[in-house]
């Protein structure tokens, strides 16, 4: 467990000054804004399903997700209160090797309800989403496989619908996300019945001559732990705390926590057998 978090705060110390390099500017303005930001916050659950598979090659594959997230409005109430967001996204998955892998969304859609915190939210009308992904990541295995971290570089093409007219709004966005894994009863995350601790962070920024002053979208912490079950399937229960900027002034934002539950498939054809899947890295 000492190892967990020593490697945890090494990596992500490492991950700060990545940022702190990249985007010096972005964290000069937010500190000029520290003052005079005002933060709404809003309790939600979150939920996802995962599903992938792969040929005998282990080389090419094929995903989908499902999420379903709900809120309560003005910070009180039921974290199912309302709904916030719905989307579905297929993938194509290329793997370069056990530690690396390139995948594609061609189009996903998103449905959403913005957070509720003052009266004139309740006046913002849900809108759709049309999105095109692509997505890179590697991970590197530490102490004899029991500590897994993750890198994740993720570029998105985002179709906004404007409510109330058949106009879109079209923007990118870089993430960058990094996780670590601690596994506690195994040294293989692969072998069925593996329990493990995780915790991740990621940022994300706005590119593109349609984004206005912000630059910062978001920023999403992580805690959670997760057990395998029927060899290739796995849950997750997770503590999530989103960071995020609310419209063009640069000095709202809302604070999104709540829980998190996720259902992962890593390969669909080995549900239930006793063999470990040849493809051995997933997300």
């Amino acid at each position: 467990m000492v190892a967990f978090f020593g490697h945890m705060f090494t990596r992500v110390e490492q991950l700060r000054r990545l940022i702190t390099f990249i985007i010096p500017a972005l964290l000069t303005c937010a500190t000029a804004a520290q003052d005079s930001k005002v933060v709404y916050p809003t309790q939600t659950f979150w939920s996802k399903l995962e599903v992938n598979d792969f040929g005998e090659s282990g080389k090419w594959g094929w995903g989908l997700d499902g999420i379903i997230r709900r809120k309560n409005e003005f910070g009180q109430g039921s974290i199912f209160m309302s709904p916030m967001r719905e989307s579905i996204r297929p993938w194509v998955h290329y793997q370069f090797s056990p530690l690396s892998r390139l995948s594609i969304s061609p189009l996903g859609y998103m449905h959403t309800t913005e957070y509720v915190a003052n009266p004139e939210d309740l006046l913002r009308e849900p809108y759709h989403e049309l999105r095109t992904t692509l997505q890179y990541f590697h991970h590197q295995k530490v102490a004899k496989g029991r500590i897994m971290h993750t890198w994740r570089y993720r570029y998105e093409f985002r179709w906004q619908e404007r409510p109330g007219s058949d106009e879109y709004r079209y923007t990118n966005r870089f993430r960058l996300r990094y996780r670590i894994r601690y596994l506690l009863n195994s040294k293989d995350f692969y072998e069925n019945k593996t329990a493990y601790l995780m915790a991740s962070n990621e940022l994300g920024i706005n590119i593109g001559e349609n984004v206005i002053r912000n630059t910062f979208n978001q920023n999403r912490l992580y805690l959670g732990v997760g057990i395998r079950f029927l060899t290739a399937v796995r849950g997750e229960l997770r503590y999530v705390d989103r960071f995020r900027t609310r419209g063009a002034t640069g000095f709202e934002f809302d604070l999104d926590r709540g829980l998190m539950a996720c259902i992962y498939v890593d390969m669909l054809r080995r549900v239930g057998s006793k063999d470990i899947p040849m493809v051995r890295f997933v997300d």
